[in-house]
C-alpha cells in the first residue's frame, strides 16, 4: 500500500509543476540527428520488438539481469545477487532464449543458455528484445525469443567520450569507459568495463537468523572485466568493411544460500572471447554480406575456492555466413543466405566432441500495398548430430489508420540437444530429439507523438520438450523427450512522455500474462509467474532528474508437481534515483547521481533459498566529453 501512495504523490507533484507552465500545445518536438550509422539488425515483421537505449543502460550498469528485469517482459531466474541468471520469454525455458552479439549466437554449447550476470551491460550500444519464435532467421533455440546486443559504428564526423563510475553498498563498484569516433571513412568504437562487489549483504528475511541476528550472504563476492572494440572502413557508401572483437573475464564466489550461507566455498571463472569480420558490398540492386566469426568460451568451477583443482568446460566456434539480397523494387525484396558453423566442445568429463552445421535460409519481404508489409522466412539446417526440422515463418504488419497497426506472425521453431544433454558421462542421452514448437501471435500497436501502446496475444505448442528427470532408484538425473507444453498469454507495452518547457516526464511499462502448462500432468511449469509487471518513471526539470523503477511478479512454483510449500511468494520491489547535471557545456557534460535500490526494504526471492538484498545505495558520476 505504501508503494502505491508513493507513486500517487510522485504523479501529483509532477503534474502540479506542469500546471504552472504553458499548455500542451507548447510541447517541444524531439530532434533526432541521423548519420551514416551501421547497425546489426534485430527486427522481425509481425512480431513484438523492444529497444532498450543507453539511458536505461546507465541506470543498471553492472549486469544485464537488472537491465532486462526492469525494462522488458522477461522473467529472470537468478541464484541470488551475482549468481547464475537465466532469462525466460513467455514461460519458456532459459535454453529457449537466444542471445545474439552483432547477429552471432553466443549461447553456451554445453547447456544452451546464457548467464546474464556474466554479460557486461555497458559495452553494448543497443539492446533489442524480440519476443516470439525466430528459428527460421536465427536457428536453434529461438522458441521463446531473442535478445540482440549490437555495436553501432557511425561514419559521420564525430568524437564522443564517456566515463561512468558508481560505488555503493556491499563495496560494489561499476565502471565503464566508452568512445565513438568517426573521421573521414573510418569509424571506431572502444569500450571497457570493470565491476566488483564484496556482495556480503544481510538476509533481511526475519525467518532466518543466527545468534548474531541476521545471516549474511557469505562467499558471494564477484569481479569481472570486459573490453569491446570495433572498427569500420568505408571504401565507398556501397563498400564497407568492419571488425568487431570483445573479451570478458569473470571471477565469482558462489554462496550456498540458506540455511547456512557460511558453508559456501565454491568459485567459478569465465573466459569469453568473440571476433567478427563483416564485409558489405552493394552493386546494382544487389547487396551481399559476408560474416566470418570465431568465438571461444571457457569456465572453471572450483568446489573449494582455496584449492587449485577445478572442473572445466570449453568450446570453440568458427562460422561463415554469406547472404545475398536483391531488391526488385520498393515493393519486393528477396534474400538468400548460406551459413556454415563448426563447433568443438569438451570438459574434463567429456572428450572433445565436434558438430558441423550447414544452414540454408530464404526470406521474401513483399509490400502489396503502401500499408501492408509481409515477410516469409524459410530455413533448412543439416546437423551432423541429429535431424533438424524445417523452420518456417510468416509475418505481416497492416497499417490501419494514422498511428494504428495490426501485426501477426506464425512460425515453426526448434531447439537442438546440447552437448551436456547428449554426451555427459553415464547420463547423456544420444537418442534425444530436437524440441519442436508451433506458435502464433497477433497484436495491435498505437503510436503518436507522445504515446506508444502495444498489445500482443501469443500461443506456443512445444513437443518433445527436453527435461532432466530422476532415474528410478538412483540420485542420477537424465535428459529425455518427455513433455508437451502449452504456453499462452498476452504481452503489453506502454510508453508516454511529455515535454513542457523545462519539464520532461516519461512513463514506460511492460506487462506479461502467462499460463504455461505441461499437457500430460496439467501442472504449471516451474518459475513461470502468471503476472509480471514493471515500469519506469522519469522526471526532469532543467538540470535535476528523478526516476523510479518497479517490478511485480506473482507467485511461482519451483517444481514440476506444484507444491505450495516450495513455491516463491509474489514479490514487489522498487528503486529510486536522483541525478543532477553539475556541468553542462556542448562538448563537456558532467552529472552526478544517487540510487536507492529496494526502497521499501522488502524480502524477496527469484529462486529458492537465495535471498536478494534489502535496501541498498549507490552514487555515480557520468562524464561525457
Amino acid at each position: 500500500m505504501r508503494g502505491h501512495i508513493f507513486y500517487i504523490v510522485f504523479f501529483i507533484i509532477a503534474f502540479n509543476s506542469f500546471a504552472q507552465n504553458d499548455s500542451i500545445s507548447n510541447i517541444l518536438k524531439e530532434v533526432v540527428v541521423r548519420g551514416k550509422k551501421v547497425t546489426n539488425g534485430g527486427v522481425t515483421v509481425g512480431q513484438k520488438s523492444l529497444r532498450i537505449g543507453i539511458k536505461q543502460l546507465k541506470k543498471n550498469p553492472s549486469n544485464f539481469t537488472s537491465l532486462l528485469r526492469y525494462n522488458s517482459p522477461i522473467a529472470l531466474k537468478d541464484y541470488g545477487n551475482g549468481g547464475v541468471s537465466t532469462a525466460r520469454f513467455r514461460g519458456t525455458s532459459g535454453s529457449n532464449t537466444v542471445v545474439l552479439w552483432n547477429g552471432i549466437q553466443i549461447n553456451s554449447l554445453g547447456n544452451g543458455q546464457v548467464d546474464f550476470n556474466s554479460l557486461p551491460v555497458s559495452v553494448s550500444d543497443e539492446v533489442i528484445v524480440n519476443s516470439g519464435g525466430g528459428s527460421a532467421k536465427y536457428g536453434s533455440g529461438v522458441i521463446g525469443g531473442a535478445i540482440h546486443l549490437n555495436d553501432n559504428l557511425n561514419f559521420k564526423e564525430h568524437k564522443n567520450f564517456q566515463l561512468f563510475s558508481s560505488y555503493g553498498s556491499f563495496n560494489t563498484t561499476s565502471n565503464f569507459f566508452k568512445t565513438n569516433i568517426g573521421v573521414g571513412n573510418v569509424a571506431i568504437k572502444l569500450s571497457s568495463t570493470i565491476n566488483y562487489s564484496k556482495n556480503d549483504y544481510e538476509y533481511i528475511d526475519t525467518r532466518y537468523k543466527n545468534s548474531n541476528e541476521h545471516l549474511k550472504n557469505e562467499n558471494g563476492a564477484y569481479k569481472n572485466y570486459g573490453i569491446n572494440f570495433g572498427i569500420g572502413y568505408q571504401f565507398s557508401k556501397k563498400n564497407q568493411l568492419f571488425f568487431y572483437t570483445t573479451g570478458y573475464y569473470g571471477d565469482r564466489l558462489l554462496s550456498s544460500g540458506l540455511p547456512n550461507p557460511a558453508s559456501g566455498s565454491e568459485r567459478n571463472e569465465d573466459f569469453n572471447q568473440r571476433n567478427l569480420v563483416k564485409w558489405r558490398y552493394s552493386f546494382s540492386k544487389f547487396t551481399q554480406l559476408v560474416n566470418v566469426s570465431y568465438l571461444t568460451q571457457e569456465y572453471r568451477y572450483y568446489t573449494n575456492k582455496d584449492t587449485k583443482r577445478f572442473n572445466f568446460g570449453s568450446s570453440e566456434q568458427y562460422g561463415i555466413n554469406y547472404s545475398l539480397n536483391y531488391k526488385f523494387s520498393n515493393l519486393l525484396n528477396v534474400k538468400y543466405a548460406m551459413i556454415y558453423d563448426w563447433v568443438k566442445g569438451k570438459t574434463n568429463k567429456i572428450l572433445p566432441k565436434y558438430r558441423k552445421v550447414f544452414s540454408f535460409l530464404g526470406e521474401i519481404i513483399y509490400k502489396p500495398t503502401n500499408t501492408l508489409t509481409t515477410a516469409f522466412n524459410l530455413r533448412k539446417e543439416l546437423n551432423s548430430d541429429f535431424s533438424v526440422p524445417l523452420s518456417l515463418s510468416l509475418g505481416a504488419t497492416q497499417q490501419m489508420t494514422d498511428g494504428i497497426s495490426l501485426k501477426g506472425n506464425v512460425s515453426t521453431n526448434y531447439r537442438g540437444p546440447t552437448f551436456n544433454e547428449l554426451y555427459w558421462p553415464i547420463i547423456g542421452n544420444l537418442n534425444l530429439l530436437p524440441e519442436k514448437a508451433i506458435q502464433g501471435e497477433i497484436g495491435i500497436d498505437f503510436k503518436n507523438e507522445n504515446i506508444k501502446i502495444s498489445a500482443t496475444a501469443f500461443y506456443i505448442n512445444t513437443k518433445d520438450k527436453i527435461l532432466w528427470l530422476p532415474t528410478g532408484g538412483t540420485n542420477l538425473w537424465k535428459p529425455s523427450n518427455v513433455a508437451d507444453v502449452i504456453n499462452k498469454g498476452m504481452e503489453a507495452f506502454f510508453d508516454w512522455q511529455l515535454k513542457l518547457n523545462k519539464h520532461h516526464i516519461k512513463l514506460s511499462s511492460n506487462y506479461l500474462f502467462t499460463i504455461a502448462k505441461d499437457k500430460g500432468s496439467n501442472t504449471i511449469l516451474p518459475y513461470v509467474p502468471k503476472h509480471l509487471l514493471n515500469f519506469n518513471i522519469d522526471y526532469r526539470y532543467k538540470w535535476l532528474g528523478m526516476y523510479v523503477q518497479s517490478l511485480y511478479e506473482s507467485k511461482v512454483y519451483t517444481n514440476g508437481i506444484n507444491l505450495d510449500f516450495y513455491s516463491l511468494n509474489e514479490l514487489s520491489v522498487s528503486n529510486i534515483g536522483f541525478n543532477a547535471r553539475v556541468f553542462n557545456k556542448k562538448a563537456n557534460k558532467v552529472s552526478i547521481g544517487v540510487k536507492i535500490n529496494n526502497i521499501f526494504n522488502e524480502a524477496y526471492y527469484f529462486s529458492n533459498l537465495r535471498p536478494m538484498p534489502g535496501r541498498n545505495f549507490n552514487i555515480n558520476i557520468n562524464h561525457k566529453f
